[in-house]
């Protein structure tokens, strides 16, 4: 176990850039080992994102070495610009080499800024969706905000084949592939978010979305009431939307 503190690595990396060269690879290496469990932490946030966790912890221990090299004590504290070195090299990695469908890059930019938009909408705000409310805040048109959403399918590739884990229809069941205003792109994302749904849940989506049924008539046809389904389809959505926006932030 380290002996070291904040203040004392701090220190040890400051008298490092003054010491000979035998020396101040020891004393770095002293300080890459106090924060990797730090910098590896911050990368397992990011981890079944679409890119292989080792991959994430490489790119972290790059930022570590980086901040070290660039860190000025008169400026700030180590430890948060080691975060914040690592956090900004993790989301770079994303942005640069993560796609498997590269949106355009001002998609890619708003990114960040649409999942915080979103998740700062009023509760009581029942007249406004948390997109209507993304694009206010953002200053920009409504479709630029769904086309962001959509975009976030772009780091994960699923087979259309792939069984689902609920014993469900496979992904591409999931939305009516014959719509030509569906793209690849967005019939990727949508069999992303829609992944964790039990087979219920996709009938609702599918009644509702697909045959375009009203709350009433998808009530006659599941045997449940106008409120019920009007519920379920609420949070349904709601956790598609939260799972849409997660971010790689």
């Amino acid at each position: 176990m380290s002996a070291h503190d904040d203040r004392s690595i701090t220190s040890l990396l400051v008298a490092a850039r003054a010491a000979p060269v035998p020396a101040r690879e020891r004393m770095e290496s002293e300080v890459v080992t106090f924060f990797r469990p730090l910098t590896r932490g911050l990368a397992r946030r990011y981890a079944h994102k679409g890119v292989d966790t080792e991959d994430l912890e490489q790119v972290a221990d790059l930022a570590l070495v980086k901040a070290m090299r660039r860190f000025d004590p008169e400026v700030g504290h180590l430890r948060g610009y080691v975060t914040t070195t690592v956090l900004g090299e993790i989301k770079r990695h994303f942005r640069d080499y993560a796609w498997s469908v590269r949106p355009p890059r001002d998609i890619q930019d708003l990114q960040s800024s649409v999942a915080d938009a979103m998740t700062s909408t009023p509760h009581d705000d029942a007249d406004r969706s948390s997109i209507d409310h993304a694009a206010d805040v953002l200053h920009v048109d409504r479709s630029v905000v769904v086309e962001v959403l959509l975009a976030r399918g772009g780091f994960h590739a699923l087979p259309l084949d792939r069984p689902s884990h609920e014993g469900g229809p496979a992904p591409q069941h999931v939305v009516d592939e014959t719509d030509p205003c569906l793209t690849a792109e967005r019939r990727s994302f949508l069999q992303y978010v829609c992944a964790g749904l039990d087979h219920d849940e996709r009938e609702l989506l599918r009644l509702r979305f697909v045959e375009e049924l009203t709350q009433r008539q998808i009530a006659v046809r599941v045997d449940s009431t106008q409120k019920q389904v009007s519920r379920t389809l609420e949070r349904v959505l709601v956790s598609l939307r939260a799972r849409a926006v997660a971010d790689v932030a």
